[in-house]
């Protein structure tokens, strides 16, 4: 089903930007479909950042440890 919306050239104009080939409403069209894959991705980064910030803190705890356990040995 089709309806007719108006939408600031500034709303077309960003939406060309970000779709490309496409002009006008095709463009809006098409950047309003991609977007749930858009947000589905972005969630999927910010899943990603938080396990590397884990792993980071894991690695960084595991460091000083052996660090310290060096250390440890040096004075021997």
């Amino acid at each position: 089903m089709r309806r007719a919306l108006q939408i600031e050239t500034y709303a077309i104009k960003t939406a060309e930007l970000f779709a490309p080939g496409r002009t006008g409403a095709d463009a809006v069209t098409w950047l309003l479909d991609d977007y749930p894959r858009l947000v589905a991705e972005l969630r999927e980064l910010r899943r990603r950042v938080d396990q590397i910030d884990r792993e980071e803190a894991d690695f960084d705890a595991r460091l000083e440890a052996l660090q310290s356990a060096c250390r440890a040995f040096l004075d021997l």
